[in-house]
């Protein structure tokens, strides 16, 4: 039965090993000493969600897709931030475009404004 669930592992100081979770299905972990192996005994875990969730005719919940991303957003602003950050942009001598790219970046990241343009 093939099915398109992700899962999620990581290390867990508490128990000693992996921990996989299916985010889809609330509750479904399971443990292993390697990530191999807690892989492993979720996706056996899964198999047993899904028999009970269609055994109580529960729907199956959708799987989450990788999404893509085109790289370009509208974005608006009040008047006076946009004046603002036209300023700035230009005081640096930079796009508009590239201003705010950076302020994200800086504000996502931690990286990528100038020290001139940090306010």
């Amino acid at each position: 039965m093939p099915n398109n669930y992700k899962f999620n592992i990581s290390w867990s100081d508490e128990d000693g090993g992996y921990i996989a979770v299916c985010p889809e299905f609330p509750g479904l972990s399971a443990f292993g000493e390697s990530a191999e192996e807690a892989l492993s005994e979720a996706q056996v875990a899964l198999k047993l969600f899904i028999a009970s969730y269609k055994d109580k005719g529960i729907p199956l919940p959708k799987p989450e897709t990788a999404k893509s991303y085109s790289g370009q957003i509208r974005l608006r602003l009040p008047k006076s931030l946009h004046a603002q950050a036209a300023r700035l942009a230009g005081e640096e001598e930079i796009s508009l475009n590239q201003f705010l790219t950076l302020a994200v970046q800086h504000q996502v990241s931690g990286f990528g404004m100038h020290e001139k343009t940090k306010r």
